[in-house]
């Protein structure tokens, strides 16, 4: 088994231009994103995926990897997909989001474990208890529901699951708060960037239930160390006071 992590990152950044560049602690934050993926246990290689030439040389500067995607790769994982084909002897592929520079490296290794435990499973992931009502009401976090076995049934920004007739028991979450890193073994990946959306992917603006609706299963695992996304200035300032209480604390 080879495990090939693939780190997206373009310039183009909606919200926040630029801000896989952005100083964070005196490094760009794609460099803290590159450390915490190489701590990882079970991955064998990690490359950026950029289609700028400016990530791609910051990336060189600080001693990473990266590779150029073209300009029409849709979505992270369109550029991902477009990796595994340059590289047919990576069997799993993980799904790195660019902008977590606090992502624990455990939290991949968990996702690898347990796609690696799962032969029946395409993808595996990552959800975190949600003890915060304001947290679970957030459509900023997508929520996701399991059966017995880990298997994902749904994914939401919406509730789920519905707490209008029935409340958490005292200390138990409000719900599952989906994290973005995926595992993928090969050809799920592959055959699921030749497909188009499905209705329920473009509904809810999720692209993982394009795997559901093809019926291909998805393995979640739950991990205590949650995720910290950056998509504004403001946002990038709080990871910077996290960071910072996070070396305090060493």
């Amino acid at each position: 088994m080879s495990v090939l992590a693939v780190i997206p990152a373009r310039w183009a950044s909606s919200r926040f231009l630029g801000k896989a560049l952005a100083p964070l602690a005196g490094r760009p934050m794609i460099q803290h994103v590159w450390d915490r993926a190489t701590q990882a246990r079970s991955l064998d290689r990690v490359l950026v995926a950029t289609d700028d030439s400016r990530i791609f040389d910051a990336v060189a500067s600080f001693g990473g990897e990266a590779v150029m995607t073209p300009e029409t790769c849709a979505s992270g994982s369109d550029r991902i997909a477009f990796v595994a084909r340059e590289h047919p002897d990576a069997t799993i592929l993980v799904n790195i989001q660019g902008d977590e520079p606090l992502l624990a490296p455990e939290v991949i290794d968990r996702a690898v474990a347990a796609l690696a435990d799962a032969p029946w499973a395409s993808v595996s992931t990552v959800m975190t208890p949600m003890r915060d009502r304001t947290e679970f009401e957030s459509p900023h976090n997508t929520k996701v529901v399991t059966d017995a076995q880990g298997r994902a049934l749904y994914f939401s920004r919406s509730p789920l699951p519905s707490r209008a007739r029935e409340r958490p028991a005292s200390g138990a979450p409000w719900g599952m708060k989906h994290l973005g890193l995926y595992a993928y073994r090969r050809d799920a990946l592959l055959a699921f960037a030749s497909r188009s959306p499905g209705v329920l992917e473009q509904i809810e603006k999720l692209e993982q239930l394009r795997f559901l609706e093809a019926g291909d299963a998805i393995v979640v695992v739950e991990s205590p160390h949650d995720a910290i996304g950056v998509d504004t200035p403001e946002e990038l300032a709080a990871v910077e006071r996290l960071l910072k209480e996070e070396s305090s604390r060493r």
